[in-house]
């Protein structure tokens, strides 16, 4: 028997959201292809799904939520035009926009396959609750087995992070928590009946393995969040059969899940939240001093911000002393660095939208959901959609959850369903014929020229990264070497002409050229000095895309001083710029031991200026530097002040450096050689 074409539909217009969201489960803001090819099957359907509007002239679903989504993706994708990192903002304008884009295209469905399409789609996130619980539950009982410490014990899933993966969790724990009651209300026999139901039966399997992994996590923030919506969440569901003793059964199992992991933690989660312990606890203590130095960010840039997901670059030249407990990459605190990010305007979208989830609430929970007029079938299934999107908004005051595109996809998916369920109230009339549009191809080919537009770029970005950062996998097809160097030289000269703001082909163009130059002693000086022009110009080129790239400017200072006079430029000249260089280089990461090192040594120690050059090192130290940098940093001002015949000041920098750090070979031996200096050796006759 074959399935016929209009069964397959609902299928079909699920299937397009359903595998973008399974590609962003492994992006964390590193593998590009799998933002990429997520992003270009969200477009594809929203173009799918949008184009027989815009045939119909564009009619526009009543109510404020549909105008705030269109009004948000607009806000990101104009943020892109006065961004202090263009690039690096195209990326998160996709990771933070696929909210507001999976809310507008869902609601769009046509009304014969929605309900279908939604069926389909909670099939496969209850599909993918089973799987990240079970993957969780692996990772717990592996890391166990390889005897890792009870502190990172703490399971992640496919993120990079264990807070943020239980917001995950918790975005499908509510909503799976509200399908089991009402399914399982719907039995004609009592609570716990000796009759199996077998869909209640497999929600509750599923909500056991999502609390067994929530609870493996430890995470204090998703424990938080659980704890302010699970309340909510019973009261909403409290007038249902058997209400009260499915109650007591989930939080008996979310009882046997937090003891059973608990134990093997030593029950820290509570302690973890006793105020002393935040007060005083390194993680905690650093996120108030992170959001210290995000709220000075925000007043560097008070009106627009720095651009979307700029915040790791910003961040080096605002981290506070003290602060060493996090990388940097996020203020684990999306409201605050939604206003570093993008001032106050974008952080007043982030507050509305949290105002949104509080009012559907309000409106879902009032006197039973009466005044909506709705079944209450389909008022709870709302009310569980937006609950897990509610858990995960309140967790973005102490984590980075909304730059996790997984999250942030699958929260404007539930948004829009919940939307669909309870908040429409029709379509307006088409609206292109009033903007004085008659003829909607003209819209079309808009939508259709931004839909490849955006493809392109998405397409060029993949392939920047797989072929210039990530190309292991390349010597598999292409062993040989000269080959391979030839072939991936011309991709990189493409994609450079392809898309002119990606950092990447630059950059290899520029490490290309100036290898060839330097080590090609074959070339006669016209040919290198071409070559070093154009390395100058990539890796100029690759600071329009990203201009806070230390490592770039640091290439280029060195440049300037090892091959100034083949560029025509005399020796102070080319130190000029060679400083030039490393001191912007230094002003954007002013952790930067080696740019500092340089400064110092061309700047003070070589025109005999040592105090100076001590002095400039020294001040480095006052920057808040990771141990092993900060050793690195020590060492230089020990070998320094050696040379300068400053024995005993060497020594004493010496012992400080290893009493802070034992392990720091280095400075052992050079300890060693001074106090037992090797003898002299015989000259020669």
């Amino acid at each position: 028997m074959t399935v016929s074409a209009p069964r397959l539909r609902p299928a079909l217009y699920a299937l397009f959201p359903f595998l973008a969201y399974l590609l962003a489960w492994y992006y964390n803001g590193q593998l590009i292809p799998l933002l990429a090819g997520s992003m270009i099957l969200l477009m594809l359907w929203g173009a799918w799904v949008w184009w027989p509007r815009l045939r119909e002239g564009l009619p526009w679903p009543r109510g404020f939520l549909p105008v705030f989504m269109l009004a948000w993706l607009i806000w990101f994708g104009a943020t892109l035009f006065w961004s202090g990192v263009p690039y690096t903002s195209w990326f998160y304008f996709w990771v933070l926009g696929s909210l507001p884009l999976a809310f507008l295209v869902w609601i769009a469905l046509p009304a014969d396959v929605a309900e279908g399409a939604w069926r389909c789609l909670w099939r496969g996130a209850v599909v993918s609750a089973v799987a990240l619980s079970l993957y969780a539950l692996w990772q717990y009982d592996h890391w166990m087995g390889r005897g890792v410490g009870l502190t990172n014990l703490r399971p992640l899933g496919p993120l990079l992070d264990t807070n943020s993966f239980a917001a995950w969790l918790n975005l499908l724990f509510f909503p799976l928590l509200v399908a089991y009651f009402s399914s399982d209300a719907q039995r004609r026999e009592r609570f716990l009946s000796a009759r199996v139901h077998w869909g209640s039966l497999g929600y509750l399997i599923t909500i056991v393995l999502l609390l067994l992994a929530f609870f493996s996590t430890n995470s204090r923030g998703g424990f938080l969040a659980w704890l302010c919506t699970m309340p909510i969440a019973l009261w909403g569901l409290r007038r249902q059969p058997g209400a009260r003793g499915r109650s007591f059964l989930v939080l008996g199992l979310a009882g046997i899940a937090f003891f059973l992991f608990g134990y093997v933690q030593g029950y820290d989660l509570l302690g973890h939240l006793a105020p002393g312990f935040i007060t005083h606890n390194i993680s905690t203590v650093s996120r108030g001093l992170m959001w210290l130095a995000t709220w000075h960010i925000f007043l560097s840039h008070p009106w627009l911000g720095t651009g979307l997901g700029s915040y790791f670059l910003y961040y080096p030249a605002y981290r506070l002393p003290g602060e060493l407990a996090s990388a940097g990459t996020y203020a684990h605190n999306d409201y605050i660095e939604y206003l570093a990010e993008g001032g106050l305007i974008n952080l007043g979208f982030l507050l509305v939208f949290a105002g949104v989830l509080i009012f559907a609430l309000v409106r879902l929970l009032a006197k039973g959901g009466k005044a909506l007029g709705l079944a209450d079938d389909k008022r709870l299934q709302a009310l569980g959609l937006v609950l897990g999107v509610f858990a995960i908004t309140g967790h973005a005051l102490g984590n980075f959850i909304f730059y996790n595109l997984p999250l942030s996809l699958l929260g404007g998916l539930f948004l829009a369903r919940a939307w669909q369920l309870f908040g429409t109230r029709g379509w307006t009339a088409p609206l292109l014929p009033r903007m004085g549009i008659n003829h909607p191809f003209i819209v079309q080919m808009v939508l259709a020229i931004a839909l490849v537009a955006g493809s392109w770029n998405l397409v060029c970005d993949g392939l920047s990264f797989s072929l210039l950062s990530d190309n292991a996998w390349l010597n598999r097809w292409m062993p040989n070497a000269g080959q391979r160097a030839v072939f991936l030289l011309r991709a990189a000269d493409w994609l450079a002409l392809a898309r002119p703001l990606a950092t990447q082909p630059h950059v290899y163009l520029a490490n290309t050229y100036l290898s060839l130059a330097t080590n090609d002693r074959v070339l006669d000086e016209k040919k290198r000095r071409e070559l070093l022009r154009s390395a100058l110009y990539e890796y100029q080129e690759s600071l329009v895309g990203i201009p806070r790239q230390g490592g770039v400017w640091n290439s280029i200072g060195t440049l300037y001083l090892s091959e100034g006079k083949l560029l025509g430029l005399s020796t102070d000249a080319a130190r000029r710029a060679a400083l030039l260089a490393w001191r912007k280089g230094l002003a954007v990461d002013p952790e930067s031991v080696a740019l500092r090192t340089q400064i110092a040594e061309l700047a003070y120690l070589l025109p005999g200026h040592v105090q100076e050059g001590l002095a400039f090192l020294r001040a480095g130290l006052h920057r808040p530097l990771f141990p092993d940098s900060r050793s690195a940093l020590q060492m230089n001002i020990a070998m320094t002040r050696w040379r300068a015949h400053d024995a005993a000041g060497a020594r004493q920098t010496l012992v400080r450096l290893l009493q802070e750090n034992p392990a720091y070979t280095p400075a052992v031996g050079l300890l060693q050689s001074m106090l037992h200096p090797l003898p002299a050796q015989p000259k020669e006759p």
